[in-house]
């Protein structure tokens, strides 16, 4: 069961990390491959951050029938 509006769960929170390192990781190599950067943790770990809360954010937002900013209906 999904979770309603304004309400998250554990698998919520697990999506959201996997989302997050993926992103990351994308990121990193983008720049490595364009710019020859080196490791850069403290840009990949705000990467990951904020690729984490913009899942979260938008599941925060979303109702059990996968609806953007639309309550629950009875």
């Amino acid at each position: 069961m999904k979770a309603g509006f304004f309400n998250l769960k554990t698998k919520d929170f697990i999506k959201g990390l996997i989302l997050a390192v993926i992103t990351a990781v994308i990121a990193f190599l983008t720049d490595m491959l364009n710019l020859g950067v080196e490791f850069e943790w403290k840009k990949i770990l705000i990467t990951s951050v904020i690729a984490m809360l913009s899942y979260l954010v938008k599941n925060l937002f979303t109702n059990s029938e996968d609806e953007f900013l639309k309550k629950e209906q009875s």
